[in-house]
């Protein structure tokens, strides 16, 4: 049984991240298990959806070296990441 903090991290990330795919889903287990780690880290729901934006505008852009469509969460790792150590400096 998830916490209801957890879904109410989980849930805006998975919602936005088949949103900016463009079809509906639900995350694998794998994908599911990186929101944990990021929810664990007290990664703040906002850097965590920055970053996956940027993914996605990264990868529309051509900036990627992936081809096709982004299809997991795994691939915004860095973004978010990213996004995380920029605040961090602030």
């Amino acid at each position: 049984m998830l916490d209801r903090n957890f879904e109410n991290y989980y849930e805006p990330i998975e919602q936005e991240f088949f949103r900016l795919k463009g079809r509906p889903g639900i995350l694998s287990p794998t994908d599911f298990a990186l929101t944990r780690s990021w929810y664990e880290a007290e990664i703040s729901l906002s850097i965590v959806l920055e970053g996956m934006a940027s993914a996605f505008k990264a990868h529309r852009a051509g900036r990627t070296n992936i081809e096709d469509n982004i299809g997991s969460l795994v691939y915004c790792q860095p973004f978010v990441e990213k996004a995380a150590s920029k605040r961090k400096k602030y």
